[in-house]
């Protein structure tokens, strides 16, 4: 157990309570908002199933965690969730970190990545997750560009030793004051959450909860998204983040007597729309999964009267053929699409629905049921209703054709602003997002192109292309082996090595700090599953 030594200040706020609160600036002639979660916030979602429902499953870990990670499987119901989470939250509290202070969380799919999520917003931080793929260097990167002053992780994940590779970035990241992990072999100078943290309590530390105005209006959550000029921290509110999760319950029809299951791991908008917030809204229990294990998932889909399954959607088409989606009770399945993907043919037999969530990088999604069993809807020109076909739904998103031949969107969906200081995202005076994905229109509907310009597509994670053909360039150079992008019929893309000293280049991405996701593949790696979103 231990801390790093107090560096700089962050971006924003104080070294002690009572800091600034972090609000975005709405477009000056930005729509009216429809009011949705304007007055809730995210924790209040679970308090209320904590008071109402307190025996209720709330959250399921996977079968195989002990695989994966420390700790056996868990199970909570939503009392046991809310108890955690107070007591995580006033450990956090005790750190004395200022209002609104960004805590990174990078975690797998366990009961404790919930816990850490809402433990962040209850104790009066903000929450900002990283993908679980990234390595020191890119951690570094979005570590030192928002000031986050903690950051929650675990001790294994896998093979990789998470806590250690973020105390090795908090070294390049000066606002970094401490590591906290989940796990059994905690690292010198990390802080252990299962058997430490109790002894920072401090009851006279109460959290900042009182934010003044609508309390849905202050930031909830920082994802991440690659642009051309770099990693861009994309900050939503928690009415933001609750409508997401509005838009893929309505169009599921998911209801408290639903169970749902996740492969994406929530370091994503698309992620945390259609597993935690679609859980907290319904109050279906929520189950968790690794995104490379199909055959444990097939079996928890039984074992747990899964009705409802979330799926990346060229995994969900794959599922679908291999006839491993159950008939009873799954009624529905969400199969996500990444940025740039054409949602493809998904025959899941019986009278399973099939509901596709389009994402747009960490800018925005739209939702639809297909109109038919193999074809997905089309994205409309204009207002899009959640659910779809109902006249009388709200329109949570608007599309539309930027001059330069881009989707842009607006609404309750997408964000309404940037951080202070940080001009991630391209918002006009209207609201207007542009999410730099070409489009063009047809019979009313907008025909999205196949990727964005200056952004490469690994897996499910963007990296911004022209630093990362550099960094390509330069590890190249260091090894004698030729490291380059290529087309991948899975991956998107992937990073494939030419003749020369190919030890020599991994040994340099690895000292270098680089995601897995960027290490060089060959043909025997095809099958693997990395950085699903």
């Amino acid at each position: 157990m231990g801390q790093f030594p107090k560096r700089g200040g962050g971006s924003w706020g104080n070294e002690t309570a009572g800091g600034r609160a972090v609000i975005l600036t709405r477009a000056f002639n930005a729509p009216e908002s429809n009011g949705l979660g304007e007055d809730v916030t995210i924790d209040a979602l679970l308090r209320r199933h904590a008071a109402m429902n307190p025996s209720g499953r709330a959250a399921i870990d996977p079968a195989d965690r002990p695989v994966f990670t420390d700790g056996a499987p868990r199970r909570m119901t939503w009392e046991q969730l809310d108890r955690e989470v107070e007591r995580v939250s006033t450990g956090l509290r005790a750190l004395a970190l200022g209002r609104d202070a960004l805590i990174a969380i990078q975690m797998p799919n366990i009961v404790e990545g919930i816990v850490a999520f809402l433990a962040v917003l209850r104790a009066g931080y903000i929450p900002t997750v990283l993908p679980l793929a990234w390595r020191r260097r890119e951690i570094a990167q979005a570590l030192t560009r928002v000031g986050a002053k903690a950051a929650i992780t675990v001790c294994r994940a896998g093979p990789v030793a998470h806590a250690e590779v973020i105390s090795f970035a908090a070294i390049d990241a000066f606002t970094l004051r401490f590591v906290l992990a989940f796990g059994r072999t905690v690292p010198d100078g990390v802080i252990s959450i299962d058997d430490h943290l109790d002894e920072l309590r401090r009851p006279d530390l109460r959290p900042e909860t009182d934010r003044g105005g609508k309390a849905g209006r202050h930031v909830a959550l920082v994802t991440w998204d690659g642009t051309p000029s770099g990693f861009a921290p994309v900050a939503r509110t928690h009415g933001e983040v609750i409508a997401a999760g509005m838009a893929h319950m309505l169009q599921a029809g998911l209801t408290g007597n639903d169970v749902i299951a996740t492969t994406l791991l929530g370091s994503s908008i698309a992620a945390i729309a259609t597993g935690l917030m679609s859980s907290l809204l319904s109050g279906a229990p929520l189950v968790l999964h690794q995104p490379f294990s199909s055959r444990v998932l097939a079996g928890s889909l039984v074992t747990e009267s899964v009705t409802h399954v979330v799926l990346p959607g060229a995994a969900a088409a794959g599922f679908a053929r291999a006839a491993r989606l159950p008939t009873r009770p799954l009624r529905s399945v969400a199969a996500v699409w990444r940025t740039g993907e054409t949602p493809g043919k998904i025959a899941p037999g019986g009278t399973t629905t099939v509901v596709d969530v389009m994402t747009f990088g960490e800018v925005g999604l739209v939702t639809a049921s297909r109109d038919g069993v193999l074809r997905a809807a089309g994205l409309p020109f204009g207002a899009v209703q959640s659910p779809r076909g109902n006249p009388r739904a709200p329109s949570l998103v608007q599309t539309k054709l930027t001059g330069k031949g881009h989707v842009a969107l607006r609404g309750a969906l997408v964000p309404s602003g940037n951080l202070p200081g940080e001009p991630s995202l391209s918002i006009d005076n209207e609201g207007w997002a542009d999410t730099g994905i070409p489009g063009s229109l047809y019979a009313g509907e907008i025909r999205i192109g196949a990727a964005r310009n200056g952004v490469a597509r690994i897996g499910g994670l963007p990296f911004p292309r022209p630093a990362l053909e550099e960094f390509f360039r330069m590890a190249s150079s260091s090894s004698g082996a030729a490291l380059a992008l290529h087309r991948d019929p899975l991956f998107g893309e992937a990073a494939r090595a030419g003749n020369g000293n190919q030890t020599a280049l991994l040994n340099t991405l690895e000292e270098a700090g680089a995601s897995v996701a960027i290490m060089p593949r060959t043909d025997s790696d095809d099958t693997r599953q990395i950085g699903a979103a």
